[in-house]
């Protein structure tokens, strides 16, 4: 199974896209007493941006509005194959995409107070990148030992979710081959 191949150019192909949408869903529909730890731990990455949100969200209000070189952009408003594990295993539907929307423009999810979707199911390429300003604002409020910790514990749950995932995959590829 080629799932995590290629991550970011799957939204190019809109088709690739939406088979890597319906493998997921297939696993999830066929291997769901397996994957119940993955539904657990993308229960707990959702509480832990939740926790960390304030944060970043108060960051991005300080910041943003006076940037000149908008990070914002459509490429970063796919969901990737890991993010759509996540967001099937939270039992979430995806937002309408629009797959004809350029890669440099504006994300297609940004308005003018903002990204549009919560923080906690957003893609990756958007919720996991701090630019140079923001990160450097971030770092000098006092909270920042706090959030930074939040942050990687956040980000271990991510990996275990992922690792989770894969080793679901590679039992259902394994009683595929034997006898």
């Amino acid at each position: 199974m080629r799932l995590f191949n290629d991550q970011e150019a799957i939204h190019k192909n809109p088709a690739l896209f939406h088979q890597h949408v319906h493998q997921i869903e297939e696993i999830f529909s066929n291997q769901s007493h397996k994957l119940q730890r993955v539904r657990d731990l993308a229960r707990k990455v959702k509480e832990g941006i939740e926790k960390i949100n304030p944060f970043i969200q108060q960051s991005t209000e300080a910041v943003c509005p006076q940037c000149t070189n908008v990070c914002c952009i459509n490429k970063h408003g796919y969901h990737n194959s890991e993010d759509l594990v996540y967001i099937h295993a939270l039992g979430l539907q995806l937002p309408d995409y629009n797959f004809d929307r350029g890669d440099s423009a504006p994300c297609q999810f940004l308005s003018v107070r903002g990204c549009i979707m919560e923080r906690s199911v957003r893609p990756s390429g958007c919720s996991w990148y701090f630019c140079d300003p923001l990160l450097e604002y971030m770092e000098a409020r006092p909270e920042y030992g706090e959030f930074d910790n939040d942050l990687r514990d956040v980000a271990e749950l991510w990996l275990a979710l992922i690792d989770e995932f894969q080793r679901v995959i590679k039992g259902m590829e394994q009683n595929k081959l034997s006898p």
